[in-house]
């Protein structure tokens, strides 16, 4: 049986309709991140289901995925399923821990897709983004300078409720979409462009409401300055986002009450809010810090004896707004270092990457777990699929591999070899 790439190299026409599946993929994903969130699901499941069956038995997942992120994800799920009965509602917990595990799985399996194309056809995939990015971008514009009218109009189809909240989701998409963009101004030599577009979207945030992609956005500008000086410097950057958003969070939540911050009246409400739903998850975490209080459990979280932030307002939300605290309180010490095994295979994967695209690819892991740290619940489909889609079409931004290189990565999804030069 024939691999996917020899299955590609040899049927143009394959190649043509799996490029032109991911570019409407990629031409789609800004606009609906900002407009239709939960869309992005089936987005990315039609995307690799169509992708799939253009290319047949030779695009099978275990031949297409990164095999040893899979495996390193599929081991976090599997803790996640573990940690699922001691929940407070183990069956509902076991399926939700099950939805993220396909949906990470599928869009690996997307990312592998996209790895098999040659440069002509990444740049097709590449200038759908663009395209798509422009479009959803002008609408942001367009709705802070003149009060929403866009999203005024599409308030009953668009979702409805807050039109703000959902602008701000939209902004915060964009804030990680625009790294792949500036990667591919750099590559096609607009160097100027590629530096001044995360910069000019940085200056659009600050009129909105989303304080998550200002502060994001704003860490990724700085370790894009940091990363600059040189491979050395960039780990140093890697290794502090996962050090910094995984490993320190409760230390953090720790030294809020003794700086006054939890009092400070210069903080916006909803800022205080997060820091009061962080101290009393991190007074759970030390309740049961080796296991948690089990997948999916942050909503059910005892509170007896802790006063509400305000009246009517229950004092654990949803979730957390804060992955890692998350992950600490819900599965423990254990989910934790899972957790870190993976982002420390994805760190390794950027460290691996030529020095221009590295430098913004590094930049888009800090804007990811920076929302992350404050923003979305972890487990929130629309966020999941939206973080990995990003990570897919940013493989299209990188060179293809040459013959040598190509040989190697065929050998690794093959399994004989644990060699690659891609991420």
């Amino acid at each position: 049986m024939t691999n996917a790439s020899e299955a590609l190299s040899n049927n143009p026409q394959r190649a043509n309709r799996l490029s032109i599946i991911l570019m409407l993929f990629a031409l789609l994903l800004a606009p609906l991140s900002l407009l239709a969130a939960k869309a992005v699901v089936p987005l990315v499941f039609a995307a690799a289901l169509a992708g799939g069956l253009v290319l047949g038995t030779s695009a099978l997942p275990w031949r297409v995925i990164d095999r040893r992120l899979a495996g390193a994800l599929a081991l976090f799920i599997a803790w996640c399923l573990v940690a699922a009965w001691w929940s407070f509602h183990p069956a509902d917990a076991a399926t939700l821990a099950l939805r993220v595990g396909v949906l990470l799985l599928v869009l690996l399996y997307l990312a592998g897709l996209v790895r098999l194309l040659d440069d002509r056809q990444r740049k097709r995939v590449v200038h759908g983004l663009c395209l798509g990015f422009a479009v959803a971008a002008s609408i942001v514009l367009i709705d802070l300078l003149f009060g929403m009218p866009i999203f005024g109009l599409l308030k009953g189809t668009a979702g409805g409720g807050n039109t703000n909240w959902q602008l701000n989701r939209g902004v915060s998409a964009l804030a990680i979409l625009v790294w792949p963009l500036a990667a591919f101004a750099w590559r096609q030599g607009w160097h100027a462009a590629a530096l001044l577009l995360p910069s000019a979207f940085f200056a659009l945030t600050l009129l909105s409401d989303s304080s998550s992609s200002m502060i994001a956005l704003g860490a990724a500008l700085l370790a894009t300055a940091v990363a600059c000086f040189g491979r050395a410097a960039a780990r140093l950057v890697l290794a502090a986002a996962v050090v910094g958003t995984l490993l320190a969070a409760p230390l953090a939540v720790d030294l809020i009450p003794r700086a006054g911050l939890d009092q400070d009246e210069m903080l916006p409400r909803n800022a205080l809010h997060r820091l009061h739903i962080w101290e009393v998850v991190s007074d759970r975490i030390g309740e049961r810090p080796v296991l948690g209080w089990g997948f999916d459990a942050s909503p059910d979280l005892p509170t007896a004896g802790v006063e509400p932030f305000a009246p009517g307002v229950k004092i654990i939300p949803s979730h957390p707004h804060n992955g890692a605290l998350q992950i600490m309180v819900e599965t423990g010490a254990v989910g934790i270092l899972f957790a870190v095994a993976v982002l420390v295979l994805i760190a390794r994967r950027i460290d691996r990457l030529g020095s221009p695209a590295m430098v913004f690819a590094v930049a888009m892991f800090v804007t990811v777990l920076g929302i992350a740290s404050i923003a979305y619940g972890l487990w929130q489909s629309h966020w999941l699929a939206l973080a990995g889609a990003a990570a897919a079409v940013f493989v299209a931004v990188l060179p293809a591999p040459g013959p040598k290189e190509a040989g190697q990565m065929t050998a690794q999804l093959l399994g004989s070899d644990g060699r690659t030069t891609e991420p």
